[in-house]
């Protein structure tokens, strides 16, 4: 296989992103190896049963066949999806302008292909030359295409550059010996019979002369053809994958706010059903009688509330004593009624510090 082709095709697999590259390159190297000058690998894009397009790796040309006794060229678009080996090649005859698809056992007028080799494919077994074998035509006598329009009768042992293909309605004679079809894809096709006259060899030695010349320019002309847009493939490929990266990160952004604004919906549910339930709960309160100062702070019995009792009051002597000596200070009370206060609030204070320790006694608080 010509290292130009290797070299493109080793680009193309890596930017389509094959998930089996090498078990591919190598299927379709024995591919082309096989059926070389009849099928040229190409990167184009497949449109699917549902209408999604995808871009894949195809191998365009003819694959050829002997119809009573005569070798015809199948056109043939060989498609192979990334999951490929994993899942079989897809096959369609692609007839031209001048043939139709004629249906059968294992071609539908669409002109794709079923056969059982397609049907029950097996990737550890089965190979790709075996579908281009058997896909395009099933059985010798029941070709995939015919010509539009039947040949007259005196015309019937001769060929269009593309190969003759018989109609399915004209009864079909044995053709006569000697019938030749040039099986290159590019080149131009030679026929020729035992009935044809021939040339002077002058006038034949030109013409083959001409041929040879349009032959060269054809093919520089295809060769750099083939050159550009196997480039420009490849950038439409490189392209193409950058967008379907960025798709699919534009996928997992969305998937991740979708998520977010999921949680936020619930806690802000979560947070509404707290706040009704605190205004409940406010409102609730607010209906309940208010409770004496009193009754709010007391002891768990009789006994600790009098103790409870007995320490405010002796505080409240201390806090007595100390601000009659402040007024005594500033002059605001005599000191002869400084110490008669005095002595009260202090026996007071005394009686009350006594019942304090008794009670403490009692209950047991240190």
């Amino acid at each position: 296989m010509d290292s130009e082709i290797t070299d493109w095709l080793q680009k193309v697999l890596d930017k389509l992103g094959y998930h089996h590259k090498d078990r591919l390159y190598s299927d379709v190297e024995d591919v082309l190896r096989l059926f070389q000058n009849f099928l040229v690998p190409k990167a184009e894009t497949y449109t699917h049963d549902n209408g999604r397009m995808q871009l894949l790796l195809s191998l365009i040309g003819t694959i050829p066949i002997v119809y009573q006794s005569a070798t015809y060229n199948i056109p043939v678009a060989y498609w192979l999806p990334l999951s490929y080996p994993t899942v079989a090649p897809i096959v369609f005859v692609t007839p031209t302008a001048l043939m139709l698809v004629k249906a059968g056992k294992y071609v539908d007028i669409s002109g794709r292909c079923y056969h059982p080799q397609l049907a029950f494919w097996n990737s550890d077994v089965s190979t790709p030359q075996h579908a281009l074998i058997a896909a395009p035509c099933i059985t010798p006598t029941e070709p995939p295409v015919y010509a539009k329009t039947s040949l007259p009768p005196s015309q019937s042992q001769s060929t269009t550059p593309g190969g003759g293909y018989p109609s399915p309605s004209s009864s079909l004679k044995p053709a006569p010996p000697i019938l030749t079809y040039s099986p290159r894809l590019a080149g131009p096709s030679s026929v020729s019979s035992s009935s044809q006259n021939r040339y002077p060899d002058a006038a034949s030695q030109q013409l083959n002369a001409q041929q040879s010349l349009l032959y060269t320019k054809l093919q520089a002309a295809l060769h750099k053809f083939t050159s550009a847009t196997n480039k420009e493939t490849i950038d439409i490929v490189t392209v193409n994958k950058q967008l379907n990266d960025a798709e699919s990160k534009t996928k997992t952004e969305l998937q991740n706010l979708r998520d977010l604004n999921s949680k936020i919906q619930y806690n802000n549910g979560a947070l509404a059903q707290s706040i009704e339930q605190l205004n409940a709960n406010i409102e609730q309160i607010r209906t309940w009688p208010e409770t004496p100062v009193d009754e709010i702070v007391c002891g768990s019995s009789v006994v600790h509330n009098q103790l409870f009792e007995l320490v405010a009051e002796e505080i409240a002597i201390e806090d007595t004593i100390y601000y009659l000596g402040k007024a005594l200070r500033q002059d605001k009370i005599g000191l002869n009624e400084y110490m008669k206060h005095l002595r009260n609030l202090s026996r007071e204070q005394f009686m009350k510090k006594a019942l304090i320790k008794k009670v403490k006694k009692h209950l047991h608080v240190e």
